[in-house]
């Protein structure tokens, strides 16, 4: 950029624009979802204190992916660790339904 707040050689194009902010906003909604619902399943207090614990997590986990997406340098990295992860805990919540885990 011209007024040199780009790093040296960086190119900000629509395109790459356009994937961090889909990234950082619907992916992320997704993501913080699914992670949101295994921490509920994971903790070990009652069903209604680790459904709040959980959400109040998920305030701080939106916040933090959503400033990761513009933070990484590449933006197939940062789509691949978001859909990585989000196969990992909605695997892990899958799992967790099935084997009969408590809601």
């Amino acid at each position: 950029m011209a007024n040199g707040i780009a790093p040296q050689g960086a190119r900000i194009t629509a395109g790459n624009l356009v994937a961090r902010v889909a990234a950082a906003v619907p992916a992320n909604y997704g993501l913080t979802s699914v992670l949101t619902a295994c921490i509920a399943r994971l903790l070990p207090m009652p069903p209604a204190e680790a459904s709040v614990a959980a959400t109040l997590v998920s305030f701080a986990l939106f916040a933090g992916i959503a400033l990761a997406a513009f933070a990484v340098r590449s933006v197939s990295r940062l789509w691949l660790w978001m859909l990585a992860s989000g196969a990992v805990a909605g695997g892990a919540l899958w799992l967790s339904l099935m084997v009969g885990g408590r809601l």
